[in-house]
């Protein structure tokens, strides 16, 4: 798979550490073992596809027992948030 900033073919897949603002503004977590692209030209980042898919997450389940620190695998599993309004 080609680098999508600078179109070099040595990436490979990886892993990242990333920060998040929740939906609210108000808090930021810190969420782990992100699927990433490593280039060694560019260094490590996030797909546009996963950062978006992080992002609905965040929004539409319940990720307040997750605490401050979870990892990906984690966030992937919190349940839905049923009644949107109460959220």
């Amino acid at each position: 798979m080609p680098c999508v900033w600078c179109d070099a073919e040595a990436t490979h897949e990886s892993v990242k550490d990333c920060y998040w603002i929740l939906p609210d503004g108000k808090k930021a977590v810190q969420i782990t073992e992100v699927p990433a692209i490593e280039c060694p030209a560019c260094g490590t980042y996030v797909l546009e596809a996963t950062s978006q898919l992080i992002e609905e997450k965040l929004y539409w389940h319940d990720v307040a027992a997750l605490g401050s620190v979870f990892s990906y695998s984690a966030l992937m599993k919190a349940p839905r948030v049923q009644n949107w309004f109460l959220k």
